[in-house]
């Protein structure tokens, strides 16, 4: 019988056996890497307090500078106050440095630095363009506000009446527009529009608003949109137009007066063309469409009616267009109309095309019309009544045809028309020889045209 061998115990995993065999190695390394992981948090515990409490001994460093600052830029105004709040021209050198200093400084608001400015500029229109062009963040509402219309500018035609005797801010608005001018430019060069929507162009950025002062925005922009167009820069015209539909709307009245008048190749001025003729076709849309309002449109009329004769005819079928228009939709450019002409507050040139070009045809295919309306004839009728006749000496045939073709077309049975028309003439001419009292100052009828244009030096 053989010898049985008796089995052996399981054999331990390596892993086992080296716990067993370096239990006290193994013991001691776990406890050392949990005091480093420990230390290690607590150092990085201490350096996060030590961070904040470095934060906020920053802030309270800053919020210490900022109030000392404010104590001493408060001095510095208290003792300046003085020379800013003086009047007349005598202090305007003073109230220049200290103001520019100040400005400089950025002691002053920027809102309060340009309101200062404005004051300044009654006086001196090149010390408030300096001031202003210091002024970083300022308020292009604010200044497109102070910027006034002149005589001219709102009219046309400048005369010796007291509406017109009150030119005195002509220098600083033409300071404002020549600022606005030169931060363009410099936009544009850097191609930064987004600083040009908050910057300059901001004020065209409400619709309604641009309406509201249409003729005022128009004449602000006039300088910029003119050199752009002589350039022939139109990328940075299509930019402009592209900012905002008031934007456009400004671009559309101006660019219809911008023609230069220098002699052009038949390719160029065919694109002349092209660019005048989808103006014309905007400002018209425009004009007669759903955005603009009765009131929208009297004040459309009146600038264009102002800036007539400077637009070469592009104004025309919008004008005529509108004038045929129900009463409803007119009622209001109508009576701008009518007060305008009436009270003799267009250039005279102005006034015979406008006849010529407008209101004769007008009439003529108001009275061609199946069933013509009493109510607009009159209107018309009424307008032409105010205008000279054409010249009968021969130098302007077509339009003094077409005017004798519109009387007669007005003759009713038992009355010739002039006769009818003459009684008009006779009320309105009693009309302007004793006007209202309160239509006097405004009253250009029998004042003479004034040649220079009123500063405020």
């Amino acid at each position: 019988m053989s010898e049985t061998t008796p089995p052996h115990p399981e054999s331990q995993s390596r892993l086992g056996n080296f716990i067993q065999r370096y239990s006290s190695f193994l013991s001691s390394f776990v406890i050392g890497m949990a005091g480093l992981v420990a230390t290690s948090i607590w150092q990085y515990r201490q350096s996060q307090n030590a961070a904040r409490q470095a934060e906020s001994e920053q802030a309270i460093a800053r919020t210490k500078a900022d109030n000392d600052w404010r104590i001493a830029r408060a001095e510095i105004l208290a003792k300046n106050l003085g020379v800013l709040s003086a009047q007349g021209a005598g202090t305007a050198d003073q109230r220049f440095g200290v103001l520019l200093s100040l400005t400089r400084g950025e002691i002053l608001d920027p809102e309060l630095a340009v309101s200062y400015a404005l004051e300044l500029g009654k006086e001196n229109a090149a010390y408030m363009r300096d001031v202003l062009a210091a002024t970083e963040r300022k308020n292009y509402q604010q200044l497109s506000q102070a910027f006034a219309l002149t005589c001219l500018q709102r009219y046309g035609v400048r005369r010796d009446a007291d509406v017109c005797k009150d030119d005195k801010l002509a220098d600083r608005s033409e300071a404002i527009a020549e600022l606005f001018h030169r931060e363009m430019d410099e936009l544009d060069a850097k191609g930064d529009r987004k600083a040009a929507l908050l910057g300059p162009l901001s004020p065209l950025r409400d619709q309604r608003a641009v309406v509201a002062s249409v003729a005022k925005l128009a004449w602000l922009f006039e300088p910029y949109l003119q050199d752009l167009y002589e350039k022939r820069q139109w990328r940075e015209i299509a930019d402009f137009e592209s900012s905002s539909p008031g934007a456009k709307l400004v671009a559309a009245i101006v660019l219809a007066t911008a023609r230069t008048g220098e002699l052009t190749g038949q390719a160029e001025a065919a694109d002349l063309e092209r660019f005048h003729a989808e103006h014309r076709k905007w400002l018209g849309d425009f004009l007669l469409g759903k955005n603009c309002d009765p009131d929208c449109r009297a004040k459309l009329l009146d600038i264009m009616l102002s800036i007539y004769g400077e637009s070469d005819g592009d104004y025309d079928q919008a004008i005529r267009q509108l004038l045929l228009r129900p009463r409803a939709e007119t009622a209001s450019a109508l009576g701008r109309l009518h007060g305008r002409i009436l009270w003799c507050q267009v250039d005279k040139d102005d006034l015979a095309l406008f006849r010529d070009k407008v209101l004769v045809p007008s009439l003529a295919e108001a009275l061609a019309r199946p069933k013509p309306d009493p109510e607009l004839v009159d209107d018309l009728v009424e307008l032409l009544a105010m205008t000279p006749d054409p010249p009968a000496d021969g130098t302007a045939p077509k339009a003094l045809t077409a005017w004798q073709k519109a009387l007669d077309s007005l003759q009713k049975p038992g009355e010739k028309s002039d006769r009818g028309f003459a009684k008009r003439r006779a009320a309105i001419k009693r009309e302007r020889a004793d006007p209202p009292p309160m239509i006097k100052k405004g009253s250009f009828c029998g004042a003479a045209e004034l040649t220079d244009v009123a500063t405020g030096d």
